[in-house]
């Protein structure tokens, strides 16, 4: 390799190398100080379901069922866990906690070299491209984004279809068509539907928009077919997944549905469209009020270079087609992101197909992100351009670079705890180089690296808090409560929360929210209250869903998805009296209740204290054997089932009526119980007939098989599993499939080999 090549690949390289750096200057914590991800819905859901994943995988079985939440729920079938997934094969590792770690990293890396390789597909340059990359990398919404992790992990994806899409447009070849298919595939199989149809209709419209000569698929039909084929095939593709979800949505609550109020919860609100401009001081928020995150998304905001970026194409650039589309973009991801703010958005939620199944408009701010991202390519390379040769739209530049400062600084004269007079030195010195420019002080490559050195001082001063990291001992290291309750999943389950009367009911259905973590804190010197306390407290004292690390399980529990069945559960538990709600849990196998009463009150040793855990002795054992039933409405059954007078350990209540001889002196037990992913296997024995009774959710899916024979399951006491057995010694073995799940298979099999045909096929169109 000669002097030129050598050079030629080193300056190749180094952009690659700015951007690792810039990278791992972000996530340094993690990558060599043993940190891991925390904040938000990472704790409870991204964690101990991954880790579920893991678990399930490590003993050769799918996780299609998770057993410690709500008494036993889907689990494969939610989509947002993500078992189908195909990066989450990183979870086959051994070290779990370096596995989970790293997942995270891996999509922020994808988000990054894929906004780059796609700027650089379009022609911009080298440093208009890096623009892009870092506006990604460390823009806010990206960054917040993350917590939400199923929707973060979908939305990675769309810079690389984007590419892979118009490189088919392009020359028609099969394995750039094949290539968009699976990423958009993996948009639904990572769990973020509403990402996959923002990015099929942005890839639509602009095709359609940005025709060029050199494109083998042209006009209307062409695309509109093209589109159409490509949206087919990435959903035979994924069938696996959304097969088993369409017949799940059947047992949810909102499976018709959203209503308007419900769907427009955290719609983006006027005035934090002035967030863009200069945000919230982030930079200690987890040591600031720890009161309820009522936000979807914890800041939009992209940078301030990148907001002059979209102001300025406003007056210059305009005749640039890209730059006129994701200004157009950026408008209608605001139209959306409004919500209930705009007067508009409900006819599309009451006519729009499917609208209505998507929560929080905030979501729309997907397109914003995109469009100011990529904005940040085009008007670079537009901008140096203008300021080098015409003097007129150098005026203009300035005009829209006063206005972003005047912006800037009547914000932070409302709100002087913001970094305002760091965005207004940054607008200042982005104005000498404007100048510096225009006059030749400074070339082209100096006035360029001093945007990229702006950019990044701009957003990782603001928002490099904004992807919080905590010691990877906060999930390998159980707190002292977890160590007492850990391991008893299998036997008897847990509540962490108030008994007091509420009729409040959430969207998690959980007695023990963050929200209440403030009411029971305490103004001891030891236990501030704040963000990170409550995220350590919830942790402490094991709450909802977080247990499940540690083999805890929960008669509630927090879900995106609720079941409609588990409702009533909820509705007699939260307006009843404390000697009833005990009675509820006792009945629905709880043995184990974290109070919020302390046992050891906050102190050097516990700083958040040790809360108490009262034993219901009382608590009725996971399976047992009674030799009576009893056919009541259904409607009626939590009514007697609660009943002080009722006891279910002598009569189950079933919905269906069941002709058996009456028993006289019955007595039986469970020898044996054992719980495995998707399967339960029970031993017993008894001396009449009488029935089996599984305090795990009744649910559509669920096989027996007794004695190496199929069986029926009856829905016994409202929730739970029920099996007519004879005299005798007996084995029960409950297995779980997910409805569905053999149709995806089928289909995304045959939509397997069909792709990697077109993948080789010789001939360049399709259409």
């Amino acid at each position: 390799m000669n002097n030129n090549s050598l050079y030629r690949f080193g300056m190749s390289l180094l952009p690659a190398c700015f951007l690792l750096f810039v990278f791992t200057l972000l996530f340094y914590p993690v990558l060599f100080e043993g940190n891991t991800f925390f904040f938000r819905d990472i704790k409870h859901f991204a964690y101990p379901m991954k880790l579920s994943i893991a678990q399930a995988w490590a003993v050769g079985e799918w996780p299609y069922w998770y057993p410690n939440l709500f008494q036993g729920m889907p689990f494969m079938s939610m989509m947002h866990p993500g078992v189908f997934y195909p990066p989450s094969v990183i979870f086959l590792l051994n070290d779990f906690n370096f596995a989970f770690s790293y997942y995270f990293l891996f999509h922020h890396l994808i988000l990054m070299g894929s906004v780059y390789a796609l700027s650089r597909y379009w022609g911009r340059s080298t440093p208009a491209s890096l623009a892009a990359a870092l506006t990604a990398l460390l823009g806010g919404y990206f960054l917040s984004l993350a917590a939400i992790y199923n929707h973060f992990q979908s939305a990675v994806w769309f810079p690389l279809l984007m590419m892979m899409w118009q490189k088919f447009m392009r020359d028609g070849r099969m394995n750039h068509f094949c290539g968009a298919v699976i990423l958009l595939a993996l948009q639904v199989l990572g769990g973020g539907p509403e990402s996959a149809i923002f990015s099929v209709l942005l890839i639509y419209a602009h095709s359609l928009y940005l025709t060029k000569d050199e494109e083998q698929l042209k006009g209307f039909k062409q695309k509109t077919l093209a589109v159409f084929v490509l949206v087919v095939f990435a959903l035979v593709l994924s069938a696996l997944q959304w097969v088993p979800t369409y017949y799940l949505l059947k047992e949810l609550v909102r499976g018709d549905g959203v209503n308007y109020i419900d769907s427009t919860l955290w719609s983006l609100t006027p005035s934090a469209l002035l967030d863009l401009f200069l945000p919230e001081n982030f930079t200690q928020f987890l040591e600031g009020d720890g009161g309820p995150m009522n936000y979807f998304m914890h800041s939009l905001y992209m940078g301030i270079v990148p907001l002059f970026f979209l102001l300025g194409s406003l007056l210059v650039g305009r005749e640039q087609k890209e730059t006129r589309f994701w200004l157009v973009v950026f408008g209608a991801g605001v139209f959306f992101a409004l919500g209930r703010f705009n007067p508009l958005y409900f006819l599309f939620h009451e006519w729009v197909p499917v609208f209505n199944m998507f929560r929080f408009p905030e979501k729309f701010f997907f397109l914003c992100a995109y469009a100011l991202v990529f904005l940040s390519a085009w008007a670079m390379d537009r901008f140096v351009l203008a300021v080098t040769q015409k003097n007129s739209e150098v005026k203009k530049l300035l005009i829209a670079l006063l206005v972003t400062g005047m912006m800037v600084a009547g914000i932070f004269g409302n709100y002087s705890n913001r970094a305002g007079l760091e965005s207004l030195m940054i607008l200042m010195l982005l104005g000498t180089g404007i100048f510096a420019l225009n006059l030749k002080k400074i070339n082209r490559n100096a006035f360029v690296s001093l945007l990229l050195l702006l950019l990044v001082m701009d957003l990782m001063g603001k928002n490099s808090t904004l992807a919080p990291m905590i010691d990877n001992e906060f999930y390998s290291k159980p707190s002292i409560l977890a160590k007492r309750l850990e391991g008893t999943a299998d036997s008897f389950r847990t509540y962490s929360g108030r008994l007091l009367k509420s009729t409040a009911q959430t969207n998690n259905f959980s007695g023990s929210t963050e929200a209440e973590l403030q009411k029971s804190g305490t103004s001891s010197k030891h236990s501030l209250y704040n963000k990170l306390s409550v995220q350590l407290a919830a942790r402490d004292r094991v709450s909802q869903n977080m247990g499940a690390i540690y083999g805890v399980a929960y008669a509630d529990g927090y879900s995106g998805m609720v079941m409609a069945d588990s409702m009533p559960w909820f509705k007699s538990f939260h307006p009843a009296d404390i000697s009833t709600k005990k009675r509820i849990l006792q009945r629905s196998n709880v043995k184990y209740w974290v109070t919020r009463d302390y046992e050891q009150p906050p102190s050097d040793q516990y700083p958040r204290g040790l809360m108490k855990v009262d034993v219901f002795e009382d608590a009725l054992p996971r399976a047992f054997l009674v030799g009576n039933s009893a056919q009541v409405p259904k409607e009626n059954t939590l009514n007697i089932y609660y009943d002080a007078a009722f006891n279910p350990l002598q009569q189950v209540l079933l919905t269906k009526s069941v002709e058996m001889k009456k028993a006289k002196n019955f007595s039986g037990k469970v020898e044996k119980i054992n719980y495995s992913p998707n399967r339960v296997s029970l031993e017993t024995s008894q001396n009449e007939e009488g029935f089996l009774v599984l305090l795990d959710t009744y649910f559509p899916g669920w096989k027996v098989e007794v004695d190496g024979k199929a069986g029926h399951i009856y829905r016994a006491d409202y929730f739970y599993r029920g099996v007519r057995l004879k005299p005798g010694n007996h084995h029960i073995e409950f297995i779980y499939e997910p409805i569905g799940l053999k149709t995806g298979v089928i289909i995304s099999g045959v939509a397997s080999l069909l792709l990697l045909l077109l993948f080789f096929l010789p001939a360049r169109k399709i259409l």
